[in-house]
């Protein structure tokens, strides 16, 4: 499913993704998104952090899918400002 600028971007406003929004972000099934996750987890794991089970931090999830934030935002506002004229 195509997730919007404006679905995205209250997904990143959070501060910890699920599995289920590491799906919705990466356009990945279940098991590509558990792939994912692992390797964010792992990565910061090596640089002694302690990571929850079930969540990783959204600004990693960000990197990993190197997603363009003030493109989104420039999506979004100027979908705003056809609304208002």
């Amino acid at each position: 499913k195509y997730v919007s600028a404006e679905e995205t971007l209250k997904l990143i406003a959070k501060q910890w993704c699920t599995l289920e929004d590491i799906m919705k972000l990466g356009h990945l099934g279940r098991n590509s998104a558990l792939k994912a996750k692992k390797k964010i987890k792992e990565k910061l794991e090596k640089q002694g952090y302690l990571i929850p089970k079930s969540v990783v931090p959204t600004k990693e999830v960000v990197a990993f899918f190197d997603i363009d934030i003030p493109y989104l935002e420039s999506r979004v506002s100027s979908k705003e400002f056809i609304k208002n004229m």
